[in-house]
């Protein structure tokens, strides 16, 4: 039998981001690999937030098991190699690119987002500090800076898909293909396909949606949540939209919510708990995901799995998994976002159509998760 080493530190917030879909990845594959009984140790970073349902899993399942603890990479290397491990699972390996040891790696590249896309011409909005921000600004219209850093990213994940004695996982046909055009080296039957797996509550057809439009992750420029707030604020503005209101979570002190002139009609809130985050969800009137970037993208499947319209950007991995279920914009165009705005408050036969649709697609794409899902599980544990 392999002896087997899961990343538990994928799991775990970063400074950057608290809850993120790396780590829900990382979570689900944790909870169903020890729900299933595999025969594995997991390792955890001392200095990052844990997720209490996590500690709450690893406390009981750890009384016969182990759960290692380290501080940084090189203490995860030494224990990878010091225990003996066959196999090092990692469900976000993008730090281990200098790993020279001798267990084989499993690995989940996400996506390319960092070559994908190096900035946006509004991410200097989402700096708290006077000097990033000017930095981001400048970032954004020099078009050398950009190809420096594009190269630079490029550099790190050849290191990545480089590496000896490894196997990658993506999360999409999009990622697939995004990594054999950046890399033609690659072969397509090196990069295996595992859509991102997902749960959610049984749909209540019963339950009632509030007025409020929903966004997530409103501090991070990639999210583009920025375009959203401006074309939601210029349609109160104008008069539109009465009785409806925006919540966003993941807010943080970026300074573009001083610019909105509605305040009142906006409900900014911090990352909250995965239990509130549902409710939100359940509760929407329509879901808004204007990302300008995904590997996958776990947010509008999420919402149209509780009967809620999706307005969604056209960008990279998202149409992909939303399929012909949501209403589609191009994500740098404020006015674009307003249209398809208006029409979900307005054309009542056409939302319902979403929902409906959302549903069907929801169906399918979790029959095709949980095929893949015993895949990938077989491919790691057995």
């Amino acid at each position: 039998m392999k002896k087997i080493l899961f990343d538990g530190i994928a799991t775990q917030g970063t400074s950057r981001s608290m809850f993120h879909g790396g780590a829900e990845y990382a979570k689900f594959i944790l909870r169903e690999a020890i729900g299933r009984g595999y025969s594995f140790d997991v390792v955890l970073d001392k200095s990052y937030y844990t997720d209490p349902k996590i500690e709450e899993l690893l406390l009981e399942w750890g009384r016969e098991h182990r759960v290692i603890e380290v501080r940084g990479k090189r203490e995860l290397f030494t224990a990878i190699e010091q225990g003996g491990y066959d196999t090092f699972y990692s469900a976000l390996p993008y730090g281990y690119h200098d790993y020279e040891g001798n267990a084989h790696l499993i690995g989940v590249i996400h996506g390319l987002r960092s070559v994908e896309l190096v900035t946006d011409a509004y991410r200097y909005k989402y700096e708290k500090g006077w000097l990033r921000s000017l930095a981001h600004y400048g970032v954004a219209h020099l078009l050398c800076l950009q190809d420096w850093l594009r190269k630079r990213h490029l550099r790190h994940y050849r290191q990545i898909v480089e590496m000896p004695n490894t196997t990658y996982i993506t999360v999409s046909e999009h990622s697939k293909y995004a990594l054999l055009n950046f890399y033609p080296f690659l072969k397509p039957e090196q990069v295996k396909v595992f859509y991102s797996p997902f749960s959610v509550e049984k749909y209540d057809p019963r339950a009632e949606h509030g007025d409020y439009f929903l966004l997530v992750s409103g501090g991070r420029f990639e999210k583009n949540v920025y375009r959203a707030v401006l074309a939601f604020d210029k349609l109160f503005t104008d008069g539109r939209l009465s009785g409806r209101s925006v919540t966003i979570t993941g807010c943080g002190n970026q300074r573009f919510w001083k610019e909105i002139k509605n305040k009142d009609r906006f409900r900014l809130l911090p990352y909250v708990s995965a239990e509130e985050l549902e409710c939100l969800y359940r509760e929407t009137f329509c879901f808004v995901y204007p990302s300008l970037n995904e590997g996958f993208g776990y947010p509008p499947v999420k919402a149209m799995a509780y009967g809620v319209p999706v307005i969604a950007s056209s960008a990279t991995s998202i149409p992909e998994v939303c399929g012909n279920a949501a209403c589609y914009f191009s994500p740098t165009s404020v006015d674009d976002l307003c249209n398809r705005i208006l029409r979900i408050d307005q054309d009542k036969e056409y939302r319902e159509d979403l929902i409906f649709f959302g549903l069907e697609w929801c169906k399918k794409l979790q029959l095709r998760q949980s095929q893949e899902l015993e895949e990938e599980l077989k491919m790691i544990f057995e």
